[in-house]
C-alpha cells in the first residue's frame, strides 16, 4: 500500500514503506498475507480502534490495503485513520493506479471504531468507513494490477516523536480484519506474516483465536 516516490507520499501523512534511501526508516506494526497463485485480492476491511497519540513531527496512521508486493512499480489501494502535528483526527483514502498515479484525500473522522474498507464494487472501488462510502474511483483504473498482498496495521515515521497510536493501557485495535479474492467472499486470512517493525519500541501481537484476524499495536513510548 504504499508508494509514488514523491515528496507528497510518504513525507505527508501516510509514512507508507517506500524502498527509498532518502526516507528516514519508518517504524511498522502489523500483519501481512500475501497470495502466490490467481485470483488477486480486490479488497480489504479490518475494524480498527485507534488511539490517539501525540505527534511531534509528522503523522501517526493506521490503516488497512492492498497493494501488488512491488511487482513493476509500487501500486496500491488503502484507507484509514490518520492524524497530522497540532491537528485532528480524520480518516483518508490512497491509491496509485496501474498508470502510476498516485492519489489521496481525507474527509471528518468518524467516532473512535469503525470498519475501515478499500474494496471493488462493480465497475468502481470504494473506500468506506462503517456503511458509509466516502470516496470512489473506476476500477478500470487498477484493471490487471496483480493485488497479491493485503496489509493491515499502524505506521509512524521513525524520529524520537512520532509513535504509532496505542500503549499498553490502550492499545491499537485492528479487529476481524479480513480481505477478499476477486469473486469471493471476505474472509480472514490469518494474519501469516509480521511485519517486521523498525521502530525500537514498536509493538504488535494477536489476540483471541488464530483465525480471528485480531491483533493490537502500540508503541511504549506512549506509557
Amino acid at each position: 500500500m504504499w508508494k509514488k516516490i514523491g515528496s507528497a507520499l510518504l513525507l505527508g501523512a501516510l509514512l507508507l514503506a517506500l524502498p527509498v534511501s532518502a526516507f528516514a526508516a519508518r517504524g511498522y506494526e502489523g500483519y501481512n498475507d500475501v497470495l502466490d497463485v490467481e485470483p488477486w485480492f480486490d479488497g480489504v476491511r479490518s475494524t480498527i480502534d485507534y488511539q490517539v497519540t501525540t505527534v511531534d513531527s509528522e503523522s501517526v496512521v493506521a490503516w488497512c490495503g492492498i497493494d501488488n508486493n512491488g511487482v513493476g512499480g509500487w501500486k496500491w489501494i488503502q484507507g484509514g485513520w490518520d492524524v497530522w502535528k497540532n491537528g485532528s483526527p480524520r480518516i483518508y483514502w490512497e491509491y496509485i493506479d496501474k498508470d502510476g498515479n498516485y492519489n489521496r484525500g481525507w474527509d471528518a473522522a468518524p467516532g473512535a471504531t469503525e470498519i475501515y474498507e478499500s474494496s471493488r464494487n462493480g465497475a468502481n472501488v470504494e473506500w468506506k468507513h462503517g456503511d458509509i462510502v466516502y470516496k470512489t474511483e473506476a476500477w478500470s483504473k487498477f484493471e490487471g494490477i496483480a493485488f497479491r498482498k493485503v496489509y493491515y496495521g499502524a505506521e509512524m515515521h521513525d524520529s524520537p516523536g512520532d509513535h504509532t497510536p496505542g500503549k499498553v493501557e490502550s492499545k491499537n485495535n485492528f479487529a476481524s480484519s479480513m480481505a477478499r479474492r476477486a469473486g469471493g467472499d471476505f474472509a480472514v486470512t490469518g494474519l501469516s506474516s509480521q511485519a517486521q517493525p523498525t521502530a525500537q519500541q514498536g509493538n504488535v501481537e494477536k489476540y483471541g483465536d488464530e483465525a480471528s484476524g485480531n491483533f493490537r499495536t502500540w508503541d511504549s513510548r506512549n506509557d
